[in-house]
């Protein structure tokens, strides 16, 4: 009997090592050289709406819901008017709970609600909106320049960085 479990036990360990970072049915993870190629293929999957057009939406009639995924620290100093801060790293917890939106006196979004988001500049903005669309969100947009462009204008994309900002891209 001990042989028979010993065996067991072995075939097993056997079994699940070979299962080591399946990844989503049965792939292994896809990987990455950098972020830039998490971003560009983001960019890919998601809309966008330029500045203009989002300024021409922001005086229109249209309800849409508008987030900022940047920091707290940041949304606080100032932000796009009517937006709410859902931080980018905890986006995919609050984006439909109730609770959190009750607190926030709204309610959370329909999953084919329009919804647009924006970071500090392009990149963390393009995460989100592709986190949304994963989640189900069917009518997401991500603000193309973020912050930056609401504040500075398109040119300001014109400029090269050489340090980005925040944890999880522009």
């Amino acid at each position: 009997m001990k042989l028979f479990t010993l065996f067991t036990i072995a075939a097993l360990a056997v079994v699940f090592s070979g299962c080591g970072g399946a990844g989503i049915e049965g792939r292994g993870p896809k990987t990455y050289e950098n972020a830039g190629q998490i971003v560009a293929e983001a960019k890919a999957g998601v809309d966008r709406i330029e500045i203009d057009a989002f300024k021409v939406k922001m005086d229109s009639e249209d309800m849409f819901v508008v987030i900022d995924v940047r920091e707290p620290d940041d949304y606080y100093e100032d932000s796009i008017p009517g937006s709410i801060n859902i931080p980018r790293g905890i986006l995919e917890f609050k984006i439909a709970d109730e609770k959190y939106w009750d607190s926030e006196g709204l309610f959370a979004p329909e999953k084919d609600e329009e919804i647009i988001v924006y970071g500090h500049k392009v990149d963390r903005g393009v995460l989100a909106a592709e986190t949304l669309v994963k989640l189900g969100y069917t009518n997401v947009k991500h603000l193309y320049g973020g912050w930056v462009v609401w504040t500075e204008g398109p040119e300001a994309l014109d400029v090269e960085e050489v340090v980005e900002e925040g944890g999880c891209g522009g």
